[in-house]
C-alpha cells in the first residue's frame, strides 16, 4: 500500500488492526515514520458511501456472469 504526501509516495506497511469500542485502529509505518488511522463510528456513513459503488458494480458483474453461464449451459 502506498500513501501520497507532499514529500512523495511512501510505502505504508500494515502492522496491526484493532477493533475497539471507539472504532477501528489501523497501525503501521509510513516510510520511516510510525502512523495510524482511526476510523470512528461517525466515519461509517462516509465509508459505506465510498464502498457502495464498487460493491454494486461487483454484484452487477457477478449477476451478469451468472446469467451468461446459465444461458450457455441451457443450450
Amino acid at each position: 500500500m502506498k500513501v501520497s504526501s507532499p514529500i512523495g509516495e511512501l510505502p505504508f506497511e500494515l502492522r496491526k488492526l484493532t477493533v475497539r469500542s471507539d472504532g477501528i485502529k489501523i497501525e503501521g509505518a509510513m516510510g520511516a515514520w510510525p502512523a495510524h488511522v482511526q476510523i470512528e463510528p461517525r466515519d461509517l456513513p462516509a465509508l459505506v458511501r465510498l464502498l457502495a459503488k464498487p460493491a454494486a458494480v461487483t454484484v452487477i458483474i457477478a449477476g451478469l456472469a451468472s446469467l451468461a453461464t446459465r444461458r450457455r449451459t441451457r443450450r
